[in-house]
């Protein structure tokens, strides 16, 4: 029963947290207030070096480069996110985590992607670690909590230090004014990604 309770409620916190991400609705220059964020946030990459590490992603997942980004597996989109977050862009892993969220929303230590390949798919956190890097402080404390409560943070393989770091940091910015809508650390290629153009 407890299982199938933690299950539930990771899809529909997994689904509400990703929701807007996967609309495909881009949104414009002028529905961003001045003060929203990643307003004034740019990326850390320009897109033909995303598009190069995403290539380069691609055939480490052992993917054709032509294969739809509408087909491209869960881990696909959660190595490229680590390799975004691993380049700084941060804005752009939250995209593809998010992703990778909707198609696997629940974490598991090594999980197995394709072949004989193995990962630690803990997405969760880095997601809040994402929106904590952006000040995306509702967003951050929301998948923090799905951290915790899928027992991503209990499963030994995330230093204890960065995971009280970053709870402190997001209860330290509990009281912020923002809400949490992924729209607010899109842009227009990372519309693309999510709507699978």
């Amino acid at each position: 029963m407890l299982r199938t309770s933690t299950s539930t409620l990771v899809l529909v916190f997994a689904l509400a947290l990703v929701a807007p991400a996967c609309t495909g609705a881009e949104a414009s220059p002028g529905d961003q207030a001045a003060g929203s964020v990643g307003a004034d946030q740019s990326f850390s990459l320009q897109p033909a070096e995303a598009d190069a590490l995403r290539r380069k992603v691609l055939v480490q997942c052992g993917l054709d480069g032509s294969t739809t980004r509408k087909l491209l597996p869960w881990y696909f989109h959660f190595a490229y996110a680590e390799a975004l977050l691993e380049a700084g862009d941060a804005r752009r892993a939250i995209v593809q985590l998010s992703q990778s969220i909707d198609m696997k929303p629940v974490p598991r230590m090594h999980k197995r992607t394709y072949g004989m390949w193995y990962t630690d798919y803990l997405p969760y956190f880095q997601l809040a670690e994402a929106h904590a890097t952006l000040d995306n402080w509702p967003c951050a404390e929301r998948a923090m909590q799905l951290s915790q409560s899928t027992g991503e943070t209990g499963f030994g393989h995330i230093e204890p230090k960065r995971i009280h770091e970053l709870q402190e940091r997001i209860e330290r910015h509990a009281g912020d004014a923002t809400s949490c809508d992924l729209r607010d650390v899109r842009d227009e290629d990372a519309a693309e990604d999510a709507a699978g153009g």
